[in-house]
């Protein structure tokens, strides 16, 4: 995103706006990040176990251990762990990889998952609500502000 002043030419103006959209972005990160650990803590679940579950609801093919390893940024030992926690409260079961006799892979189990997964469902329709209200220019704005931050937090 290129630099240079406010559409009033005030250094100023563009100072405080852009203070205004760092201390914006922080407070929707600090609410993404609050809400993701209140739905966890209510469930007894940690923040990880909440990827795992959120990643094989979006998974369209089976899922592996090493998958939900990358996915959520853990050793295999401690994805061991976490899917036992998550088999132990009936959230996740191991099954026969269907492709591969030897492996297994990790499936939800629908019925105790679902309640959890619709509460983060329920903030994603209403982010996905604020996003659609928005006219086509000023989605582009905010998706190119996006990639420009991923750009440089990764680059």
């Amino acid at each position: 995103m290129a630099g240079g002043n406010d559409e009033d030419g005030s250094d100023t103006a563009r100072e405080a706006t852009s203070d205004e959209v760092l201390r914006l972005f922080k407070r929707v990160l600090q609410t993404a990040i609050d809400f993701d650990k209140e739905l966890a803590a209510r469930h007894d679940l940690a923040l990880t176990d909440l990827g795992c579950l959120g990643f094989l609801e979006s998974s369209k093919a089976p899922v592996s251990g090493k998958m939900i390893a990358e996915h959520v940024a853990l050793s295999t030992g401690a994805t061991t762990a976490l899917l036992d926690r998550l088999e132990r409260a009936g959230l996740v079961e191991r099954r026969p990889n269907p492709a591969d006799r030897r492996g297994i892979v990790i499936a939800l189990v629908e019925e105790n998952a679902r309640p959890i997964l619709d509460e983060h469902r329920h903030m994603r329709d209403r982010l996905s609500a604020t996003i659609a209200s928005l006219t086509t220019t000023e989605a582009k704005t905010v998706a190119k502000f996006l990639r420009t931050l991923l750009e440089r937090f990764d680059g």
